[in-house]
């Protein structure tokens, strides 16, 4: 007998989430990129703030991150952020698809849950889209893959995140 999923909701966060998108944010570069990046600017109280300011600003009416974004969050059988993604026009110079998955980060209890792909498709609707993934991160190059993207050789090195090199996937 395999065990049941737990329970989750999605739906669009307010400005009342804030806190919790930006502890589940910073949590999620934690275990996303720790292999990767170190110091508290990336994973500790200031990233939290930095976040705080980042989804404030995505969150507020009139703002272009607001107008331009699509956003959603998982929350568990009470309520709690447990996840949460983010999407808007691609950052690329010649796009190749009309979105760009930006942002998705979970809970790390909620991996392998079908929260994340869930969180994914709330974004993108089935619809095409393109992900830059750190190409040292094979885990979220599976989970995408999964999903239908696939890298398409178009690479970029963030400078602001230590020369980090990443692919770009599109479906």
């Amino acid at each position: 007998m395999s065990a049941a999923r737990p329970a989750f909701t999605i739906d669009t966060p307010t400005l009342e989430d804030v806190p919790a998108l930006a502890r589940v944010h910073v949590r999620g570069w934690e275990i996303a990129y720790s292999h990767l990046l170190e110091g508290e600017q990336w994973f500790g109280q200031k990233a939290i703030e930095r976040r705080i300011a980042h989804w404030t600003t995505w969150l507020t009416p009139g703002t272009r991150a607001a107008d331009e974004g699509v956003y959603r969050v998982g929350r568990d059988g009470k309520g709690a952020v447990i996840g949460l993604a983010a999407s808007w026009p691609p950052r690329d110079a010649k796009p190749v698809r009309p979105r760009e998955l930006s942002v998705l980060y979970l809970d790390e209890a909620w991996l392998g849950t079908g929260l994340a792909a869930a969180l994914a498709e709330a974004i993108l609707e089935g619809g095409p889209a393109s992900v830059w993934v750190a190409e040292e991160n094979p885990r979220a190059r599976r989970f995408y893959e999964k999903l239908g993207f696939r890298a398409d050789g178009a690479t970029q090195v963030e400078e602001h995140l230590g020369n980090l090199r990443d692919i770009r996937m599109v479906r």
